[in-house]
């Protein structure tokens, strides 16, 4: 009997380890599901799932390079290398557009460019670089105009280039402590050329440029403003096709300046996501030959008066106006606002969303309420 109480203890002892080594087991699956689920569920928000104004899934060819890209630069977008590569130092140039000014130099470097029309409906750019970019040959530099200076104050303290400047211009450059470089007090910081005649023969270059910012030492530029948001895109497939038929797609803009030489028309190359330019159908090329491109073009539409005799014009750049930004074949029409002088342009469609722009160059179009702008 004492042996048979024995063998039924050590029994019952095995049985009770059995049954916790089954709970435990239990308890392990138990967790290692629920960690599993949970997994699953929050993948898409460790990835960073986003959605913009343009559309899809992150998880695209745009996200996988938002993905490599360690620090974007404020101006443009830009993927670069560390953050005061984010943040350079920025120079800005007035370049004209007038025929006996083409071709033009520097212009197809430039990282961001405005172009807007001057008296006679004739256009100009503002041109913007990085300071450190290597610019051989910038120009014709040409005379300042008050509306452009409105968009040079949207940087900060950058280093902008002219040759004087209207009478409104000038004062606004005094009045606002605009840190202005003008060819009539600065000659060391241009050169005139022989091969062209005045006005269509002023230029600069970078060398020159950095060498008076070293100069200015503590009125340096310095590029304290807000960057425009950023968003590596898909190409809109409708581009792909014969038919463009598909909203929102399109891969040609066409701007119609008056006089007719200075119409523009954006195609849009599939082959490098990129828009070139034309002017009266003909490549818009600079000096060295290079057609210029833009990887988001946005048209924004502004209120203009004539001030004078002359022909100057006025332009309301602060407030709100339609605007249509086009990159990579997408198109998203929607309002411009700008609340202050100095407060920087923002883009929205028309659900009041902030567009997130193709980073690289930049070609804003601003143009009167009369203007003719179409695309397909």
């Amino acid at each position: 009997m004492l042996n048979k109480g024995k063998n039924t203890k050590k029994a019952e002892k095995k049985w009770e380890f059995d049954e916790a080594q089954l709970l435990y087991t239990l308890a392990f699956v138990v967790a290692a599901v629920a960690i599993g689920l949970a997994g699953w569920f929050a993948y898409p928000y460790i990835i960073g799932k986003t959605q913009g104004s343009w559309g899809e899934d992150a998880m695209n060819e745009g996200a996988r390079k938002e993905a490599a890209c360690p620090y974007r630069r404020l101006l443009d977008g830009a993927c670069v290398e560390s953050r005061s590569e984010a943040k350079p130092a920025l120079v800005a140039v007035m370049i004209d557009n007038h025929m006996d000014a083409r071709p033009q130099s520097g212009l197809a470097e430039a990282r961001v460019v405005y172009e807007a029309p001057v008296e006679g409906n004739f256009t100009r750019f503002l041109a913007i670089y990085p300071a450190t970019d290597d610019v051989e040959k910038a120009g014709p530099v040409r005379s300042a105009r008050p509306y452009f200076l409105d968009w040079v104050e949207e940087y900060g303290n950058l280093l902008y280039l002219h040759v004087g400047g209207s009478p409104a211009a000038l004062q606004k450059v005094k009045d606002e402590r605009i840190n202005d470089v003008n060819e009539f007090y600065n000659g060391s910081v241009f050169w005139r050329s022989s091969d062209r005649y005045a006005p269509f023969n002023t230029y600069t270059s970078s060398s020159l440029w950095n060498a008076e910012i070293d100069k200015r030492a503590d009125d340096a530029a310095t590029s304290t403003f807000a960057g425009w948001a950023f968003q590596e895109q898909d190409e809109c497939i409708a581009t792909l096709e014969v038919s463009t038929d598909e909203p929102g797609c399109a891969s040609e803009i066409a701007v119609t300046f008056l006089p007719n030489s200075f119409d523009v028309r954006w195609q849009y190359a599939t082959s490098t996501g990129r828009y070139e330019r034309f002017v009266t159908d003909l490549p818009h090329a600079d000096e060295n030959g290079r057609q210029i491109t833009a990887d988001t073009v946005i048209v924004q539409f502004v209120t203009t008066t004539v001030l004078d005799g002359v022909g100057r014009l006025g332009m309301e750049t602060v407030g709100s106006g339609r605007s249509i930004v086009f990159a990579r074949g997408h198109v998203i029409e929607g309002e411009w606002k700008k609340e202050s002088v100095a407060g920087r342009t923002q883009w929205f469609d028309d659900g009041g969303n902030q567009i997130s722009l193709q980073p690289g160059k930049i070609w804003i179009e601003v143009v009167n309420q009369r203007t003719s702008v179409e695309w397909e």
